[in-house]
């Protein structure tokens, strides 16, 4: 019961995650770029998670993986972060 209630959150944190993506590039500025990352790498994150569970059945590597996983996203996002900021601050 428990495994179909967590499949059903990451279901529904990935639809939702993909909803507000839509608005958020087609608004986005400077203002909304950090929110832009943020939702697009956790998109990603949830996704990932996903298929891992799915192929990957020993829970010790699977956990170990997704830590992996998440400590890469994170540097993902602080060097798009600053890609995006250098890249704005040459516009302007």
């Amino acid at each position: 019961m428990k495994a179909n209630r967590e499949r059903l959150a990451h279901w529904l944190l990935q639809r939702i995650t993909a909803a507000f993506l839509i608005p958020t590039i087609l608004l986005a500025n400077v203002s909304t770029l950090i929110l832009l990352n943020i939702l697009l790498f956790w998109h990603m994150h949830v996704g990932i998670e996903e298929i891992l569970a799915d192929y990957i059945h020993h829970e010790v590597t699977r956990n170990f993986i997704c830590l992996f996983l998440r400590v890469f996203v994170l540097i993902i996002i602080k060097y798009v972060f600053v890609f995006c900021v250098l890249v704005s601050s040459y516009i302007h």
